[in-house]
């Protein structure tokens, strides 16, 4: 009989409402002052609305009616959930209480200093301090592998992040990054944390899907917000939650590890980071992985077209809302051919789990292609998109519906591989 030896949760969260801006908090506040109401949370119907705006296909026609709220409102409910809890290690009490004692969880790291919604109460530099000193502690040390943040625009990030990872009482065990914030992932500012990253084969987990904390500023101050620096046309999203698709498309890591793209952005001959190790978070998301399912259009794109013979795709379509081929692509068929394409991209599965209708195309996916299979990762996204209560439900959900193979797979022997443990 198949058996686990333990479970690896590669994509979970452990900040708190301090670490969150003071203007993106306004909203919350409101949210969990309401949650602390027990009959709101405890009653069947309030929970069934909460699942009920998650689906996907309610999301996306929450999105046409009012995309600045009404989309992102199934994320504020399960952020304010969790709302009073202020320390990291009462978050990662909560998070183990919902599996086997012996579960390992990747704890990503978030700077939001940059995305232009106000301060924070407590400041990056206190977030990874307080994480640091949890993993010298032996009751956490084998148990969590903390995420160390890199925003190009915090001026000594390059120093903070190679002294967490080669922090020899209190390893970070990789590197966090999520260009909605208001980068893209190939910014040269990043390139010594790149490279310090290639050589030591340091795991890089990145945000890939539309989400909604992202840069709240102002764009027309700053050409690369714009145009693409690429593709050099003019990006056609606008508003601020719109306009995040633009730094996290799956494309942007073909220019970060295609080397001729690369070293024709950064005018270095030599630059060569097609080896990274990289795991694009959420896997597109289930919006994009409903698309395939639901979609009758050029299926075949799939399965048959390489990111090299999508280049002209990328210089001339991304942007074209008007191109008949534009439809032809979802950044699910993307990832699959970034993972097939470069030997150390992977994905996880994480927020996509609360949408049961991707399972199917999950399973199959990790039962026929030998190329993607061995490069995907287990992920909640906890606390997140987890609802209170619910991390238990979905963790096993999936794995019953997997199998004990192919769940062992992307829970433990894929991540292992990926965390270098």
């Amino acid at each position: 009989m198949i058996k686990t030896p333990f479970i690896i949760n590669s994509h979970t969260h452990c900040f708190t409402i301090e670490h969150v801006p003071n203007k993106f908090t306004k909203t919350l506040t409101w949210f969990s002052w309401l949650l602390t109401i027990k009959w709101i949370i405890k009653h069947k119907f309030i929970r069934w609305v909460i699942n009920f705006l998650n689906k996907a296909s309610i999301k996306t026609a929450l999105g046409w009616i009012a995309p600045s709220f009404l989309k992102s409102l199934p994320r504020l409910l399960n952020f304010a959930e969790f709302y009073n809890i202020t320390t990291q290690e009462k978050l990662i009490k909560e998070l183990q209480s919902y599996y086997p004692t012996n579960t390992k969880f990747v704890l990503l790291t978030m700077d939001m200093e940059y995305m232009s919604a106000g301060l924070p109460i407590k400041k990056f530099q206190a977030q990874i301090d307080e994480l640091a000193r949890l993993k010298r502690n032996p009751d956490y040390k084998h148990i969590i592998y903390p995420f160390v943040f890199a925003d190009p625009r915090r001026p000594d990030i390059t120093s903070i992040v190679i002294t967490r990872l080669e922090d020899t009482e209190a390893p970070f065990q990789g590197i966090k990054l999520y260009p909605a914030l208001g980068y893209y992932p190939f910014d040269i500012r990043l390139k010594e944390i790149y490279s310090h990253a290639l050589e030591n084969e340091t795991p890089i987990i990145t945000h890939c899907i539309r989400g909604a904390v992202y840069y709240r500023g102002k764009k027309s101050d700053n050409y690369t917000y714009i145009v693409h620096p690429y593709t050099e046309k003019e990006l056609p999203f606008k508003k601020p939650v719109d306009f995040t698709v633009n730094f996290t498309h799956p494309y942007n890591y073909e220019c970060l590890l295609n080397p001729q793209i690369l070293r024709s952005l950064w005018n270095d001959p030599e630059i060569d980071l097609s080896n990274l190790k990289l795991c694009l978070g959420h896997f597109g998301g289930e919006d994009e992985w409903l698309k395939y399912i639901q979609d009758s259009w050029r299926p075949d794109k799939y399965l048959t077209t390489t990111v090299d013979e999508c280049l002209d795709v990328k210089k001339n379509v991304w942007y074209d809302e008007t191109s008949p081929d534009k439809k032809a692509y979802s950044w699910f068929s993307i990832i699959c051919e970034l993972i097939r394409k470069y030997p150390n991209v992977y994905a996880d599965i994480s927020y996509m789990l609360c949408e049961e209708r991707v399972l199917p195309l999950l399973k199959v996916l990790l039962e026929t292609d030998n190329q993607i299979s061995p490069k995907v990762l287990f992920g909640t996204d906890f606390y997140v998109v987890s609802k209170a209560g619910a991390e238990r439900e979905m963790s096993l959900y999936v794995r019953g519906y997997l199998g004990e193979e192919l769940f062992r797979k992307i829970a433990y022997e894929n991540p292992k591989k990926f965390l270098n443990i």
